[in-house]
């Protein structure tokens, strides 16, 4: 599964946990055949159910998961004799007991239930949605622990079967499900009745019905038919998706030596979505933003992100699907291998649009996600749906691809995929655990994986490896110790005792030829490089999962040396280690600010956008108002060289990195810095875009409807308002939606909270223009009080993966005043599966206090020293 970018992270679980909410080992399913009539007008849809089982002992109870299920009849047949079942209803845990009066024998058995079920509107279970024109759909979204809300079954991941769906539609509807369809007939009544084909063994989770007016494109490859899926009048959007899919489906065939496994894909863009996309066998659901483009007219940025998106999904199919981890606690199996393999077969197909350094950037994203003391290892322990729940976030996806990736580096890419195929082929259509990956590495690599790879996975945290260089002679002595870093300075200074096994790859200003790579397994050990060299990276190749401390004369030598003799990737990890000193205070955010003048020159796309997001993190955070003009004023020196050489317009044959560029310098300069000739410009291509989208490239659309809404009127926003309404395609309109919580005027923001709760926005969107507003300086105070105000609208919107997100949004804060009404609006109002999300916004902003406290006189001193440049 794939979530939507959302800024939430989570934290450990320090309570005990719960009482597991686990189904008793009576018996096991084989198949289950399952017929949906779904009825769209009333909401509600009937069900008839046989679950072919295996008891594995003598039992008169059978234990199901269930929820909002109504029985109408149970009968459990055994051994020749059909008997009648009582339901008695354990709703704390989500379970139903089936009793019978007399035990049944170990052996096979069938269970014939037929049930009412809710087609529900949290986009749980099978859920009602409704498109554009007003038509309903019914859907299905179980991962992680909602297929029990379609059918009563055993929902837990280790229970695979195999499953033999049926829907009964009406006339005009289609149905889609994880098969082919084998059957389509008339009947009864005015419906027609769609049989697919018995699926291989699979999680419950990963079952799928789509019932409603739907419309496709199709293709293949490798004899595999592929469709993309949109309702009516969307489906030509679908043909860029339906192109990746093509090249990632024959990419990841060739990769893991395992052809795709289910006969046929499709893919589903869905208008009300709680997800980013699910990776249900052979049908993908998807936002619809997430699948459909016009792509002639539509951004880099949504092309790259519908590929990776679409990438992921289909990598689930051999990771999660394929082989599937036994339970929860190893989620990371199924989102950590999907989000490491995802960027494979992109580089192949989009080799210029460089998700390698995509990655590289993550990884920052990830270590700052896990330098928090309420982190969570990889592998961690999880029992009720809310605890599971919590598990899909930054340090399951992230940390887990960030150290696949290490690992790969590590042992070389074909040993690694060496053990991968034998992973594959030795739990395929089954279950597996860690131990089983790491078993596998070992095994094919004859390397200490099985050993490396629990102190990544079962501990939490990240370490920092300090190094320090000394020449003598014709050899550079490197010497590394490790400790674990926080951001929080008083534990990143207090003892700890951690140790992590560290492939660190060293490389000096003399090295010729490839980086020495060494495991580092103690405190502090003592390294040799050839020849003598006045520094030494410790993440040579930047695939690291560590960040690594410099002595300041290093760091200086590094920045000079940055753009000659390091790769971009390695600029992009050594920047975040720098900023990573700067955030415990062992350098002052000038030697960071040295930095980024010690790169101003570079033109790489992911170097400056890292540059540009921590430049936009010092303004908003460190700079105070007596020197916010010599900030901004040194910005407009910083940038506006950059932006002179880009250009304003796309040039004939310019690369997609080029484009990119341009839009990310244009909210540098118009919103940070304050450029008024990029506040002019913006204004013209924002009022250009409204009147024809068709004549801006989206790329540059986007950012500068952005800073044109922070200096909009009311006749700007009026404007905006209308164009969301007559939007063309699903990038267009949330180009537009996500501009509007970008105003500046108190009055235009209420407008925007008014409108997020209003029947006129999705629920799937209402925390995302919430969340954006919380974002927003001028907008964060008012959006708090909104939130607080409108509590009993805001916690019932946006799905079952939507509950963190304004808990999340609001570790925005840096203040202490604002802190503590946080923590006392949530102690009022928990929320079950956001107990980590608000733990860790309450860190995340005494983190920043303190970040505040002890930088921002460091940043007035420096802009102080620098206040002549700027001017000029």
């Amino acid at each position: 599964m794939k979530k939507i970018p959302v800024v939430v992270a989570f934290v450990a679980l320090t309570l005990s946990i719960a009482v597991a909410q686990r189904l008793p080992e009576t018996a096991r399913p084989e198949n289950y055949k399952l017929t949906f009539t779904p009825d769209l007008e009333n909401a509600k849809f009937e069900g008839d159910e046989t679950i072919a089982v295996r008891l594995l002992k003598p039992t008169s109870d059978i234990t199901l998961n269930a929820v909002d299920i109504d029985f109408h009849s149970v009968t459990i047949t055994s051994g020749g004799a059909t008997l009648q079942a009582t339901v008695k209803p354990d709703k704390d845990n989500e379970m139903v007991v089936l009793s019978v009066e007399k035990p049944l024998a170990p052996g096979p058995a069938a269970i014939h239930i037929t049930y009412t079920g809710i087609l529900n509107s949290e986009m749980r279970g099978l859920y009602l949605g409704k498109d554009d024109h007003g038509h309903k759909y019914a859907a299905t979204q179980f991962e992680a622990t909602d297929a029990r809300r379609a059918f009563p079954s055993f929902d837990e991941p280790e229970y695979k079967a195999t499953f033999d769906i049926t829907a009964v539609a009406n006339k005009d509807e289609v149905a889609i499900s994880n098969y082919k369809v084998v059957s389509d007939t008339p009947g009864p009544g005015d419906k027609h009745t769609v049989k697919f084909a018995t699926t291989a063994k699979m999680s419950s989770y990963l079952a799928a019905l789509i019932v409603g007016h739907f419309e496709y494109v199709e293709g293949s490859v490798d004899g595999i038919p592929i469709r993309v899926y949109s309702t009516p009048g969307k489906k030509e959007m679908g043909k860029f998706a339906l192109d990746a899919a093509e090249h990632i489906v024959a990419y990841y065939n060739n990769y893991f030596g395992i052809k795709y496994p289910y006969g046929k894909l499709d893919l589903v863009g869905l208008p009300d979505f709680s997800a980013g996309a699910m990776e249900n066998i052979g049908c993908i659901t998807f936002r619809e933003v997430l699948l459909l483009i016009d792509e002639k007219n539509g951004s880099v940025d949504l092309k790259k992100t519908i590929a990776s998106v679409t990438s992921h999904e289909i990598a689930h199919m051999w990771f999660g699907d394929l082989v599937t981890m036994k339970w929860w606690d190893d989620v990371w199996l199924n989102e950590g291998f999907a989000t490491w393999a995802s960027s494979k077969p992109v580089m192949k197909w989009k080799p210029d649009w460089n998700f390698d350094l995509d990655d590289v950037s993550s990884t920052g994203g990830t270590l700052n996600v896990d330098a928090l003391d309420t982190t969570h290892p990889i592998h961690q322990a999880a029992e009720t749906p809310a605890q599971i729940m919590e598990l899909f976030d930054g340090i399951s996806y992230g940390k887990a691809a960030a150290v696949l990736r290490m690992l790969e580096a590590y042992l070389g890419e074909e040993p690694f995929r060496a053990g991968i195929k034998a992973y594959l082929n030795q739990h395929a259509y089954a279950n597996a655990t860690a131990e089983a990956f790491w078993d596998a590495q070992a095994k094919t690599s004859k390397k200490p994986v099985d050993t490396i790879m629990p102190t990544w996975v079962k501990q939490a945290g990240e370490p920092i490896v300090n190094a320090k260089a000394q020449c003598s002679g014709d050899s550079t002595s490197v010497t590394l110790s490790q400790r674990r870093y926080y951001f929080d300075r008083s534990k990143f200074e207090s003892p700890n005792d951690q140790l992590w096994q560290i492939p660190a790859c060293l490389k000096g200003s003399a090295t010729t030829g490839a980086p020495k790579c060494e495991l580092l397994t103690k405190r502090e050990e003592i390294f040799t490089l050839p020849g003598c060299s006045s520094w030494v990276l410790a993440n040579a190749g930047a695939a690291g999962y560590y960040r690594v401390g410099y002595e300041q004369e290093a760091v200086r030598a590094l920045a000079r040396d940055a753009e000659t003799k390091l790769t971009p990737a390695e600029r992009i990890s050594l920047q975040n280690d720098i900023w990573a000193s700067v955030r415990v205070g062992r350098e002052p955010v000038g030697d960071y600010l040295a930095f980024a003048e010690g790169v101003q020159s570079d033109r790489n796309r992911a170097v400056l956008e890292d540059v540009l997001g921590r430049l936009d993190y010092i303004r908003e955070y460190l700079v105070n108002e007596s020197d916010r003009d010599a900030f901004r004023a040194w910005l407009r020196q910083y940038l506006t060289p950059v932006m002179n050489e880009v250009g304003w317009q796309p040039k004939p044959g310019e690369s997609d990195e080029q484009r990119t560029l341009r839009s990310r310098l244009i909210p540098a300069l118009g919103q940070d810095a304050r450029d008024p000739e990029t506040i002019a410009q913006a204004g013209k291509i924002a009022d250009q875009a409204l009147a024809d989208p068709s004549s801006v490239d989206h790329q540059l659309a986007g950012p500068a409807l952005s800073v044109a809404a922070s200096n909009g009127d009311a006749a700007f926003y009026d404007k905006l308002m209308a164009a969301l309404k007559n939007a063309k395609s699903p990038e267009q309109y949330y180009a537009y939606f996500y501009t509007l919580p970008q105003f500046g005027d108190p009055k235009l923001i209420e407008r925007t909270l008014e409108f997020a709760v209003s029947p006129n926005v999705r629920s799937q969107d209402t925390l995302q223009l919430i969340s954006g507003v919380l974002d927003n300086e001028e907008g964060q105070k008012l959006a708090w009080d909104f939130v607080r105000q409108h509590w009993s609208e805001v916690e019932k919107a946006g799905g079952p993966f939507a509950s963190a997100q304004i808990v999340g949004a609001t570790s925005n804060f840096c203040d202490a005043g604002m802190r503590d009404e946080v923590t006392e609006f949530f102690n009022a109002h928990k929320i079950a599966a956001a107990e980590r999300a608000y733990r860790q916004a309450i860190e995340r902003i005494n983190n920043c206090i303190d970040l505040k406290s002890q930088q921002q006189s460091q940043l007035a001193s420096w802009l102080g020293q620098h206040g002549n440049a700027g001017g000029k």
